[in-house]
């Protein structure tokens, strides 16, 4: 009998699991793919997430430290700056290594094995596996967004809940990438529905990626084959997929001895896309949770607390995503007329602003009505 059995090992899971172990329970963590994997993603870890981490990474994970941005918007572009921290590029498959080595470290153990179902009963969980049921007083689903378990909590997605992002890595010499964009992130709004573009100099190679809401993204690899192309790419890549889901939205996240966290739990930016942070802060909350409260009501616990610190950041980050995509013509305008909303906006990343205090000041600056459209 473990207190824990965390599903996945990804941020949500391996700080879940590592919390929980300092705290002294008896946890497992459950893991499908065998550790490191390649995991599709940008990379960009917000400074926002890196002050919260109570972990100093490894340079092997660190690739480059962003201090600008370059946002595109059809035909209109703009470079913005700060003399700190906006974010790190880092490796991502080395990240969640690293991670996943920490809860190991602090008493957690693993176990590279599929998870298949789960049932609960009055005083535990049961968890099977391919060849295996584990039992357990409480489960943490960290699985991401297309895993059935988090369905049996929250419901089924539909298309307007997520994501589709297309990402590829395209090698290149550090020179080059350094007198392209040097250590700036290069957004492109207008790409692709409900979403965009990204090129992010990494340590040797670029992120090229898009994104956008599943309902509105159609035929996705044509996008990104001419995103490629009209930035000085081989259209000819190879490009990985996978799906986000999109937070802000009400959902349960919670039942009974079963906590969903991270995707699972759609906690998500609706905006940027960024999912690490809520990775990392919904795990902690999770485990924290189930340590403090033991045989109390902990998912009535865990939803208060990620409503408290979690929730409104994200409805706002939604409020901000939806107005935006919905009214293009309306935010092309702001953005040319008024060169603070840009420098306003990534001090959000740099957890210098939220995203509250953003669309509070943006509100009398737009044509109104907009932010109100639903």
């Amino acid at each position: 009998m473990f207190d824990l059995v965390v599903v996945g090992a990804g941020p949500a899971g391996s700080t879940a699991a590592r919390i929980a172990a300092g705290m002294g329970l008896k946890v497992l963590i459950l893991e499908k793919e065998k550790f490191p994997r390649y995991k599709p993603c940008g990379g960009a870890l917000s400074e926002r997430a890196t002050s919260w981490l109570d972990l100093r990474l490894p340079e092997a994970v660190c690739e480059k430290a962003i201090t600008g941005a370059r946002i595109h918007y059809h035909e209109w572009v703009q470079d913005k700056v700060k003399a700190y921290r906006l974010s790190t590029l880092i490796n991502r498959s080395a990240f969640d290594q690293f991670l996943l080595q920490k809860a190991i470290e602090t008493g957690a153990s693993v176990s590279f094995s599929r998870v298949l179902n789960y049932s609960s009963k009055e005083d535990h969980v049961s968890v099977q596996t391919d060849d295996q049921i584990y039992r357990s007083r409480f489960l943490i689903v960290a699985s991401g967004c297309q895993d059935s378990l988090r369905s049996r909590i929250s419901g089924k997605a539909s298309r307007d809940d997520i994501g589709v992002c297309l990402v590829t890595e395209i090698e290149a010499d550090d020179r080059d990438i350094e007198a392209r964009l040097g250590s700036f992130l290069d957004i492109h709004f207008g790409i692709a529905g409900g979403g965009y573009g990204w090129i992010f100099p990494h340590r040797g190679y670029y992120s090229v990626g898009i994104g956008g809401l599943a309902s509105q993204l159609r035929h996705p690899r044509m996008i990104m084959k001419g995103f490629l192309e009209n930035n000085g790419f081989d259209r000819d890549q190879i490009i990985h997929g996978h799906t986000i889901p999109q937070g802000g939205k009400k959902k349960r996240i919670s039942l009974g001895r079963v906590l969903l966290t991270g995707d699972a739990a759609s906690l998500v930016d609706s905006f940027s896309g960024e999912g690490i942070y809520y990775a990392l802060r919904s795990g902690e909350m999770a485990a924290r949770a189930i340590g403090e409260e033991k045989e109390r009501d902990v998912a009535r616990l865990y939803e208060k607390r990620c409503n408290k610190e979690l929730g409104e950041e994200l409805r706002y980050a939604l409020i901000l995503s939806q107005a935006m995509h919905r009214h293009p013509k309306a935010f092309s305008w702001m953005l040319e007329r008024h060169n603070e909303v840009l420098d306003r906006y990534i001090e959000i990343a740099a957890a210098k602003r939220s995203y509250k205090d953003f669309v509070r000041w943006l509100v009398p600056r737009l044509p109104m009505g907009i932010l109100s459209a639903r």
